[in-house]
């Protein structure tokens, strides 16, 4: 729990609870999409447009096949690989990209807990390209797509952030960097 709190500040997520109202447990917005979707098919499909021009850190570009990558990895994971949120999205038929920016979820029945679940801080999106080298790989490497770049960790110390200069939200982040202690 601890670590995921320090490693946010890497990384996006696909949507998120409304920081403007943080309490709330029904009002969510876009993190990585564009607007948030209207559920079709009585309830049992979204359909979610992916930003453009959203970079990862190392300056490869961000797309719908990262971010069904990373949900499959939280609902389906490979063998070898535990995920303590699949139980969450049992609801969840299956997860696709059908162009490079759009992911549709497909709900095998409708649920009122598919959107609280999907907000999920701590839901990175990774890039397809590391997952499918080693879905391991970010238990101990960062690199995400969020408003600051991963600088330095020291073990029980400290972890460092500089800001994302391309960061895909204009004027944001505030700071140019962090230290969480």
């Amino acid at each position: 729990f601890a670590t995921t709190h320090a490693t946010a500040p890497f990384y996006s997520v696909l949507i998120r609870v409304n920081p403007d109202n943080p309490s709330s447990t029904t009002e969510f917005v876009c993190d990585l999409c564009t607007e948030m979707p209207k559920p079709t098919n009585g309830g049992k499909t979204y359909t979610f447009k992916i930003r453009e021009g959203v970079k990862f850190h190392d300056g490869s570009p961000l797309t719908s096949a990262d971010v069904v990558a990373s949900w499959k990895k939280i609902i389906d994971p490979p063998e070898g690989v535990t995920s303590a949120r699949k139980s969450y999205f049992s609801m969840v038929a299956n997860v696709e990209a059908p162009d490079p920016h759009t992911v549709v979820f497909n709900l095998e029945t409708p649920s009122n807990a598919f959107l609280p679940a999907l907000a999920d801080p701590f839901a990175y999106i990774y890039k397809k390209e590391i997952l499918d080298k080693d879905p391991h790989w970010y238990e101990r490497s960062i690199m995400g797509s969020g408003p600051f770049k991963f600088v330095s960790y020291e073990v029980g110390q400290s972890i460092k952030g500089e800001r994302n200069p391309d960061y895909y939200r204009q004027g944001q982040p505030y700071r140019d960097g962090f230290t969480g202690i």
